[in-house]
């Protein structure tokens, strides 16, 4: 088959593109990743949190159009069964009440539900919850007195989905829309004719042709390019990033997403409210690079757990000293520029990329999906979003950010 359009990664980013793409259009996709089955790269160790408070307006929007794909997921895939559900369990910013008035403005502004919240408020829906805002020294060299916070920010419509199952619905969509998804395929060589990408050889030694060539291929990102011959301005590296679980007792009531500036965490319910998942919101936590993505540590640092469990037990004070702590590693491919994704066309013609999401992947998905497939096609289609793709563009100056990391 010489498909129209070739991706090359089939995470969440890279599922979604050939979805869209198959489901507006005639034109043959054909996806193609390295991995034994979906989610084996980035998208299988993404704590998939799906909020919109970003530093750019149009980013909010386009988080909340994501947001409403996820919200709607049987209706968006087109499937039946979907494996993944939305957990609408709200988002609760505890940053300090300095950005409160300026956040709640940009998110309302671009059409987020959004609102301010206080402590009793607080206590009321999440009553394990503290509502201290004080900086809390994680070495414990430093005696600590709690000062409630006054006002938080709250998105209602905020909360996640699981991202393999995700994932995997998005590789079924393809594939119920005529789109073909292969696994165990990876990418050694890419060709190019009459001065334009014209397709890429396979490991095991198969030639495909197509019409355009599309890089989703997460921490692999780099590797493509080069054999592209594509040299971007941008400074894309493939980061280890350690998410925590432990049991969470359901006499503790529920827990929102909570983003928590007073000890550098975020936290979520996990396992049908049966674990609690947490992880840094620190820059400092997003700085080890890897050169092979082939290679890393998958397993959290013991550092790492016992900092971090202690930062959790600050937040939730009547949760019990004991248990065990388990951990993963993922990679984020992060832009160290601004911490955006870069998207659409490059200078090599035919070669088209999806790069550089910073741990935006996962909510961000169908929306980059969206752009791509209406650049691609011309149609729109129900779900897309109408920030344009330039936003992202390989040729843009960087995005202006609150800080660069996770929480840009």
């Amino acid at each position: 088959m010489k498909p129209d359009v070739l991706v090359v990664g089939a995470g969440i980013v890279g599922a979604s593109i050939a979805y869209q793409i198959a489901r507006r259009s005639d034109l043959t996709v054909l996806a193609l990743d390295k991995g034994s089955g979906p989610a084996e790269g980035s998208t299988g160790a993404s704590s998939s949190i799906s909020r919109c408070r970003y530093s750019h307006p149009d980013v909010v929007r386009l988080a909340l159009h994501g947001q409403n794909a996820y919200r709607s997921w049987a209706e968006f895939t087109g499937l039946s069964d979907p494996r993944s559900r939305y957990e609408r369990t709200g988002v609760a910013w505890m940053l300090g009440d300095g950005s409160v008035d300026s956040d709640l403005a940009r998110l309302t502004g671009a059409g987020a539900v959004a609102e301010v919240l206080g402590p009793d408020e607080l206590r009321g829906r999440f009553p394990s919850v503290s509502d201290c805002i004080e900086p809390f020294d994680l070495t414990g060299e430093i005696a600590h007195s709690c000062r409630p916070i006054e006002r938080f920010l709250f998105e209602p419509d905020g909360g996640y989905a699981d991202p393999s199952g995700a994932c995997a619905d998005l590789v079924d969509a393809t594939r119920q829309a005529g789109g073909e998804v292969r696994f165990g395929e990876a990418v050694s060589e890419v060709r190019s004719s009459g001065g334009r990408v014209s397709g890429v050889v396979t490991r095991r030694g198969e030639r495909i042709d197509a019409g355009l060539v599309v890089n989703a291929a997460g921490p692999w990102c780099n590797q493509l390019n080069d054999l592209a011959g594509c040299r971007l301005r941008w400074t894309l590296k493939p980061t280890r990033v350690q998410v925590l679980y432990r049991d969470w007792p359901v006499s503790l009531g529920p827990l929102p997403v909570l983003i928590d500036a007073s000890s550098g965490i975020y936290l979520r319910s996990d396992a049908a409210g049966s674990r609690v998942l947490f992880g840094s919101v620190l820059a400092a936590d997003e700085e080890e690079e890897v050169d092979d993505p082939d290679d890393f540590r998958t397993g959290a640092d013991r550092a790492f757990q016992d900092i971090k469990i202690h930062a959790l037990h600050h937040r939730v004070p009547a949760l019990e000293h004991r248990g065990t702590v388990a951990g993963i590693a993922g990679l984020y491919t992060v832009n160290r520029e601004d911490v955006h994704p870069i998207v659409g066309p490059t200078d090599v013609d035919g070669w088209w990329v999806a790069n550089g999401f910073s741990g935006h992947g996962f909510k961000l998905a169908p929306v980059i999906g969206s752009m791509i497939a209406q650049a691609v096609t011309g149609v729109v289609a129900p779900f897309d979003t109408d920030v344009p793709m330039s936003l992202f563009g390989v040729g843009r100056d960087p995005i202006g950010v609150i800080a660069k990391n996770v929480l840009a």
